[in-house]
C-alpha cells in the first residue's frame, strides 16, 4: 500500500505540472517514476506522443503538447505577455485594424518596424505612411506634410484646404473647404447647400442638373412652375417653406434653421446669431452669448474653457511648454530675441549658447569667444569666427565695439550694430526674416509651405531652414 500512496502522489504532481505546458518546477524536462525510482516507459510514451484522451488541462487548448527535451509549448495557441491578446500562433487576435507580428498586434499603416507588412522595418530616419517607407519631409500623392505629419487637405477639418486651417467645430471639411452643416430641409451637395425639390443643378438628388429650357419642381424636371411655387431662374420654390428661398428669391436659412411660413427660425433650445442657430451651452464662437469667441478654446455649459493641454491666462488660452509669452507657467517670459520655449523651459534660439544664464552667439562674443568663459583682452580684444582678433575681416568684416561680425547674417546685428531680430526671425540679407528648422536637412523640403516656402542651408542655424527669403 506504502507504494501505491506514493504512485498517486507523483501522478497529482504531474497533474498541474501539465496544465503548466509540461514545464517542472526547476524547467527541466523529467519523466514520471514509480515508486522504485524507475522511469515508466508507458507514462513518457503517452506524454510525448500519444493523443489526449482525458480532460483538457491547458485551458481549453487542444493539441498542445510538451517538448520532452524543453518543456516549451511547440503548437496551438500561445499567450502574448505584452498585451495580453492570446493569439494563434502566426495570426494572432488584434483589434480592428491592427496586425499581429509576433509577439504584438501593431498598425502596419504606422509602424516604422512592421511598415505594410509584418517585418518590414524603414531605414533609419524614415518615417511609415499609409504602409509606405517615406524620408522626412516627404509624403504620398495626394498628402501635405503639415508639421511632421501627412495629411489630406481636401478633408482634414484641422489642415482644411492648407496647414493650420481649422473648421470650426460644426463644420466639416469637403473639398479643401470648411462647411456649415444645412438649413432644416437642405442637402450638402459638394460644398453647397440646396433644396433637391427645386434646385435646378441638383433636381431630386445630387448632380442632377435639368435642361436649360426646363424647371425643378417637387424634385422632378419639367416644362413650367405649378401653382403654389415662385420662380427663381430655373427653380420652382415653396416659399414658405423651401430654406434656400424662404419668402422669396434666394433668401436662404442658417444652418439648423428651418423655414416657416417664409420665416427661417430657430428650433427647441438654439438661439439665433447672425443667420444660424447655435447652442450658446457649448458653440465656442458664441459662448453663453452671441459673439462671445472661446478663441480656440472649448465651451461648456456657456463657459469658455481651454482646450488639453493649455491653461487659462488672463483670459487667454495658452500652451505652457511652447509659449514664450507663457513659458511653464503664466508669468514667465522668454527673451524675445534670444530664447524660445521649449517644454515649459526657456532655451536659447539655434546658433546661441547659454553662458552664465545669458544666451550668447560664441562666434564673436569678446566675453566668451569660442567657448563660455574665453575673454578677449589686450591686442586680440576683438572676437570673430570664434577666434581673438586684432582686427575685423574676411567672413566677419563689421565691427560693432569688440564685436566682429557680418551684417547680412547676424541676428543680434541684422543690418547694423544693435539691430536685432526677434527669437522667431533669421537674419538674411540684412533683414530679419520669419523662419523654421525641417526635419529635413537638405533641399529641396516639402515642409517648406506656405509664408515659409523657400529652402536653404543657413550657417548660423547650421541646418536648412525654410523661410520666404533664401540668399
Amino acid at each position: 500500500m506504502k507504494s501505491t500512496s506514493v504512485w498517486f502522489a507523483a501522478l497529482s504532481l504531474l497533474l498541474p505540472l501539465a496544465a503548466c505546458g509540461g514545464k517542472d518546477p526547476v524547467g527541466t524536462a523529467t519523466d514520471a517514476t514509480d515508486a522504485t525510482g524507475s522511469s515508466s516507459a508507458a507514462s513518457t510514451s503517452a506524454a510525448t506522443s500519444g493523443p489526449s484522451t482525458g480532460p483538457d488541462l491547458t485551458g481549453g487548448m487542444t493539441g498542445t503538447t510538451a517538448d520532452s527535451g524543453t518543456g516549451t509549448a511547440t503548437d496551438g495557441m500561445t499567450s502574448n505577455p505584452t498585451t495580453g491578446v492570446s493569439a494563434t500562433t502566426g495570426t494572432g487576435t488584434c483589434n480592428p485594424g491592427e496586425t499581429f507580428c509576433d509577439p504584438l498586434c501593431t498598425d502596419t499603416n504606422t509602424d516604422g518596424l512592421n511598415c505594410g507588412a509584418c517585418g518590414n522595418v524603414c531605414a533609419p530616419g524614415d518615417l511609415c505612411q499609409q504602409g509606405t517607407c517615406l524620408p522626412p519631409g516627404e509624403c504620398l500623392p495626394g498628402a501635405v506634410l503639415c508639421g511632421n505629419m501627412c495629411t489630406d487637405i481636401s478633408v482634414d477639418i484641422n489642415n482644411c484646404g492648407g496647414c493650420g486651417n481649422d473648421c470650426n467645430f460644426d463644420e466639416s471639411c469637403v473639398a479643401g473647404n470648411c462647411v456649415q452643416g444645412c438649413a432644416v430641409g437642405a442637402t450638402l451637395c459638394g460644398i453647397d447647400c440646396v433644396t433637391l425639390d427645386s434646385n435646378a443643378e441638383n433636381c431630386g438628388g445630387c448632380n442632377n442638373a435639368c435642361a436649360p429650357n426646363e424647371v425643378c419642381a417637387a424634385g422632378s424636371c419639367t416644362g413650367q412652375c405649378p401653382m403654389g411655387t415662385i420662380q427663381c431662374g430655373q427653380d420652382c420654390a415653396d416659399a414658405s417653406s423651401d430654406p434656400n428661398n424662404c419668402g422669396g428669391c434666394n433668401d436662404s436659412c442658417g444652418n439648423g434653421q428651418t423655414c416657416t411660413n417664409g420665416q427661417c427660425t430657430c428650433t427647441g433650445d438654439l438661439v439665433e446669431c447672425g443667420n444660424q442657430c447655435v447652442d450658446l451651452a457649448n458653440d465656442p464662437n458664441h459662448c453663453g452669448d452671441c459673439g462671445n469667441d472661446c478663441n480656440g478654446g472649448a465651451c461648456m455649459n456657456g463657459q469658455c474653457q481651454c482646450p488639453m493641454g493649455e491653461t487659462s491666462c488672463n483670459g487667454q488660452c495658452r500652451d505652457l511648454q511652447t509659449d514664450p509669452n507663457h513659458c511653464g507657467d503664466c508669468n514667465t517670459q522668454c527673451n524675445q530675441d534670444t530664447e524660445t520655449c521649449n517644454g515649459g523651459q526657456c532655451e536659447c534660439i539655434p546658433g546661441l549658447e547659454l553662458c552664465n544664464g545669458q544666451c550668447v552667439e560664441t562666434l564673436n562674443n569678446p566675453m566668451n569667444c569660442g567657448q563660455c568663459g574665453k575673454v578677449c583682452m589686450g591686442q586680440t580684444s576683438l572676437c570673430g569666427g570664434g577666434q581673438c582678433v586684432s582686427q575685423c575681416g574676411g567672413d566677419f568684416p563689421n565691427k560693432c565695439g569688440n564685436v566682429c561680425t557680418d551684417f547680412d547674417s547676424d541676428p543680434l546685428h541684422c543690418g547694423g550694430c544693435g539691430d536685432t531680430c526677434n527669437a522667431d526671425e533669421l537674419c538674411i540679407q540684412g533683414n530679419c526674416e520669419n523662419y523654421k528648422i525641417p526635419q529635413c536637412n537638405q533641399c529641396p523640403c516639402n515642409e517648406c509651405q506656405g509664408d515659409t516656402n523657400e529652402c536653404c542651408f543657413n550657417d548660423f542655424v547650421n541646418h536648412t531652414v525654410c523661410t520666404n527669403n533664401c540668399p
